[in-house]
């Protein structure tokens, strides 16, 4: 699913309120862990991907679906209010954007850089392992990896590390060329 810089934003700022609320290490753990279990279920079921992403849904049905789930998955209280916050905020639809903001906030706070990697073709083990020893060794930290296949991109990579986006796809190169042939004003 496709996240949109928006959507990031957004997310980033619910997943910071929620674990600000956490008052122990082992709440932000177990809020951790009930959020990458909603990610789970989001990403086995498809009904339950349309439901979260479907607006047509009144919040109350969402409400009681939402409390029937976190009730059968044992959330914690502060997880199931923070669903509740999103239904009432009509913001539901990013909970996938969210689960994957959790796991960035999570490396970060244990010094673990997220970063997303998009390519043409589906990279093997090798390459991912190649290119994660190599963004650790410049930027001297733990990484962990998001790749993604884009094959608009046509060939080469585009990386992104916190708010820094390196682009190194034929995509690029060729628009660039094209706008510098045309006389056009490179961006």
């Amino acid at each position: 699913m496709s996240q949109s810089l928006a959507q990031k934003k957004i997310a980033k700022r619910y997943v910071g309120s929620l674990f600000a609320a956490a008052e122990k290490k082992a709440d932000l753990d177990a809020m951790a862990k009930n959020i990458a279990e909603l990610g789970a279920m989001i990403s086995s079921s498809d009904d339950l991907a349309q439901f979260i992403a479907s607006p047509l849904y009144s919040k109350d049905v969402q409400t009681a679906t939402v409390e029937a789930l976190a009730k059968k998955a044992k959330f914690k209280t502060p997880v199931v209010n923070f669903l509740k916050l999103l239904i009432e905020n009509r913001r539901l639809n990013i909970l996938p954007t969210i689960v994957a903001e959790t796991e960035s906030f999570l490396a970060q706070q244990s010094g673990v850089v997220p970063v997303s990697i998009a390519t043409a073709r589906q990279l093997t083990a090798t390459d991912q392992k190649n290119i994660q020893t190599q963004i650790k060794a410049v930027l001297g930290k733990d990484v962990i990896m998001h790749s993604s296949v884009d094959e608009s991109l046509i060939g080469g990579l585009v990386i992104q590390v916190e708010s820094t986006l390196i682009d190194g796809s034929i995509k690029t190169k060729l628009d660039k060329l094209e706008r510098q042939l045309t006389g056009a004003n490179a961006a």
